[in-house]
């Protein structure tokens, strides 16, 4: 496919079949088609405005562009501009979710043969705000030879994560470290997952508090 506006259409629908799979409704703009944003994705009372993007490369594009009569243009993303691009990656023929702050970035969906840190794809399958950079020996790579032992890969995710929805109604119904605990993780994991998918905790002393309201 080379033609860039299939692979713009191929993207927007992979997108959508991918979020009304997990349940989101999807609004298209109908005033306008200049709009910084492609759709608007919205569940449990939240709206996500959403950058369908095709890349062949892995590359979080950071600017739009486009050609008329006058020639090619380009325009930089502004912060405000939306909240998530929808990636498609057609090598492994996944969506991934990276919030604005990932443009310029590039989501790698095989481990590199060198030392420098990396995004990788799986972590960012959900609306990503923040995500790890991760490392060569977590993927068994030998950079003597250069190759890609699978066998000796390190799981980049111990156990599965839970939905966003469900770890933030977790997080005021038990403390983050008896959620470690049920999931057979460490109370810093837990937070990694709240940073990863933006969720506010309790406020320190929280529990504290709760336990001598339960004392009384």
């Amino acid at each position: 496919m080379h033609h860039t506006k299939d692979k713009g259409d191929l993207a927007a629908a992979k997108v959508i079949a991918d979020l009304v799979e997990k349940e989101y409704s999807i609004f298209v703009p109908v005033v306008t088609e200049h709009a910084p944003f492609d759709f608007i994705a919205y569940k449990h009372g939240k709206f996500y405005r959403i950058q369908a993007k095709y890349s062949a490369n892995n590359f979080v594009s950071n600017k739009s562009t486009w050609a008329d009569r006058n020639g090619n243009h380009q325009k930089k993303y502004k912060p405000d501009d939306f909240d998530f691009y929808g990636i498609y990656l057609p090598a492994i023929d996944k969506i991934v979710y990276p919030s604005i702050k990932f443009g310029g970035c590039c989501i790698r969906t095989t481990p590199p043969k060198s030392a420098s840190p990396f995004y990788w794809w799986e972590d960012f399958t959900d609306f990503t705000e923040a995500a790890p950079k991760r490392t060569y020996k977590e993927f068994g790579v030998d950079l003597t030879t250069r190759k890609v032992n699978l066998a000796a890969r390190v799981l980049t995710r111990k156990v599965v994560r839970p939905s966003k929805e469900e770890l933030e109604k977790l997080v005021w119904e038990k403390p983050t470290a008896q959620i470690g605990k049920d999931f057979g993780v460490s109370d810093k994991s837990v937070e990694k997952w709240c940073k990863a998918y933006g969720i506010d905790k309790p406020p320190r002393g929280y529990w504290a508090k709760q336990g001598r309201a339960v004392d009384r």
